[in-house]
């Protein structure tokens, strides 16, 4: 192969592809275009990708930019401007050189190594986690333990500890709960804070507002929390004192007491027992002060107050109490010392101003106790009204101290009564009776009657009459001996007469009180004793009949007259 210059030397026959060939005629370029030639509508170059080629017409007398004659050039081909707009799809050609390049790893091996690599890399990865040198620390266990051990468990592992308070009943200073989560992974350095137990304490609230001093005990977790009025002259409303006091521990059911200030108002207390009233009074911080009055009302219960219920006081004021009186519209009326008690039939004396002159007890423990009023009368409370005297100093207040009382006899002064024989009549007893608010009247005696059994009148002159009220006896003697002149009345209950003999005095009640009263100096309570202290015999009834005094009538009942029991 001539290994010259191709384009130089080869024929230019050849190179056009047809060895015989005569050479055309060079055309006209107007023949070679077929036309006039036209303005192409687009750029060439942005077909081609290059810098644009100027194109000269063939019969211009210009050159090409490169100096090339075209038009001179048997070789030169007439550009085919339809072929610039169309794009060709270019032709692989395989390459006929080897490549030199080595062949890699397989796949498989590849997917070994990567596996192998993956493997060790998670191994790591799973002991620097398990050694915790990265993925947080484990939280340690510590609910349940005290506040320090718990803390420096949580220090050891590397959690800056915080610690919060909850008021608890059970488990105080103990911890019961920690965030993060006991047992989980958590970073350390974010810390760690834990909840520990505290007990509940009663707060400083004495001195506070009502309502504030609820919220600070319920903020204590209290639940049962329970208001006490309390009167005051403190403001309305402040807290004077709390029960458990503050400071006290205390579970959260527990009942707490606040005493709270309230302005001292009179309770109403109408129609109360007075002790119940005074009470209720008291209770107030004010004081009661009782005075009796007559009243249809119950027995010793309050009518009114003075100041009125609902009128505010101050500490100390006194209440004034007006109650019905338990006292007998008057000291005679002696069936209405048996609705009192010792103590107000004490207090009512002292009203009255009945001095004690003799005060002692008798051996069965009921009271013998002797009153004189300022004009000379007298009243003993004693278990043996027949015999009412007594000898000693002893000026004990036995019915201010309780002693019972057993019966009660009432001896009017000569100033307070006409002395004369001619008293001496039923209605002279009557009389009495009527003073003394008695009925009931029976029968009478008198010193001619106890002549006949026995018992010389030696100067005395009387009339003894007696009667039934209820369950008591009654009797009235108006008569003189050895120059005294009485008038008495008295009342004993029925059953003082079950240890008593009337045998001796015709089974006469009226005879054996004329007698013990008037006659035997003996009878008088010098010992406590009574001066008859036999049993009694049993006695028959006598008439049923009550037989009522008569004007006029001093002549009395028959001796050994029977008497009915009722």
């Amino acid at each position: 192969m001539d290994t010259q210059d191709p384009i130089n030397n080869a024929d230019a026959t050849q190179l056009m592809g047809a060895a015989d060939a005569e050479p055309a005629e060079p055309a006209d370029a107007t023949q070679l275009m077929g036309a006039e030639p036209a303005e192409p509508d687009f750029d060439v170059t942005q077909l081609v990708g290059a810098a644009p080629t100027t194109v000269l017409p063939v019969d211009g007398a210009e050159q090409a930019a490169d100096g090339i004659d075209a038009l001179d050039d048997p070789l030169a081909t007439p550009i085919d401007l339809e072929g610039l707009a169309t794009v060709h799809t270019p032709v692989s050609v395989q390459s006929p050189v080897k490549s030199t390049k080595k062949k890699g790893l397989p796949v498989w091996g590849v997917a070994l190594i990567v596996v192998l690599v993956l493997g060790a890399l998670g191994g790591a990865g799973w002991y620097t986690y398990k050694t915790e040198l990265w993925g947080g620390r484990t939280v340690p266990l510590v609910v349940g333990l005290d506040q320090a051990t718990a803390t420096t468990q949580l220090d050891a592992a590397g959690f800056k500890v915080t610690v919060e308070q909850t008021f608890a009943d059970d488990g105080i200073g103990t911890v019961i709960s920690c965030s993060p989560e006991p047992g989980s992974r958590a970073e350390a350095s974010a810390g760690a804070t834990i909840t520990v137990a505290v007990a509940r304490t009663i707060p400083q609230v004495t001195g506070q507002q009502m309502d504030a001093a609820q919220e600070a005990l319920y903020g204590m977790g209290a639940t049962n929390i329970h208001i006490q009025p309390v009167s005051s002259d403190s403001a309305s409303g402040t807290v004077l004192r709390v029960s458990p006091s503050e400071g006290s521990t205390f579970k959260a059911a527990d009942e707490v007491v606040l005493s709270v200030a309230t302005p001292y108002v009179v309770p109403a207390v109408n129609g109360l027992a007075v002790d119940a009233a005074k009470t209720a009074i008291q209770k107030t911080g004010l004081q009661a002060k009782v005075e009796y009055i007559k009243s249809d009302k119950a027995r010793n219960t309050v009518v009114e107050s003075s100041p009125a219920a609902g009128t505010q006081a101050k500490e100390g004021d006194t209440v004034t109490l007006k109650v019905s009186s338990p006292f007998p519209d008057k000291v005679t009326s002696l069936m209405s010392y048996f609705d009192c008690t010792s103590q107000e039939i004490a207090t009512y004396m002292t009203q009255e101003k009945y001095t004690i002159t003799y005060g002692s007890t008798l051996t069965n423990g009921d009271a013998h106790a002797v009153y004189m009023g300022t004009d000379g009368d007298t009243i003993a409370f004693t278990a043996y009204p027949e015999s009412p005297t007594a000898e000693g100093n002893a000026r004990d207040d036995v019915l201010a101290n309780g002693a019972p009382v057993g019966g009660v006899c009432y001896t009017f002064s000569s100033t307070n009564v006409v002395v004369g024989s001619e008293y001496e009549t039923t209605d002279g007893v009557r009389a009495v009776m009527d003073e003394c608010g008695l009925s009931g009247y029976k029968r009478s005696c008198t010193a001619a009657d106890l002549e006949e059994l026995g018992f010389k009148a030696e100067g005395r002159s009387f009339i003894c009459g007696y009667g039934q009220m209820s369950d008591y006896y009654w009797a009235v003697i108006i008569g003189s001996a050895e120059d005294i002149h009485e008038v008495s009345a008295m009342v004993v209950p029925k059953s003082h007469f079950t240890s008593i003999d009337l045998t001796p005095y015709g089974g006469s009640i009226e005879k054996y009180i004329a007698y013990v009263y008037l006659y035997d100096d003996s009878s008088v309570l010098k010992a406590g004793f009574p001066a008859t202290d036999t049993p009694t015999t049993e006695q028959k009834e006598g008439e049923s009949s009550e037989q009522q005094p008569q004007s006029g009538d001093n002549s009395g009942s028959q001796s050994g007259d029977k008497i009915e029991q009722q």
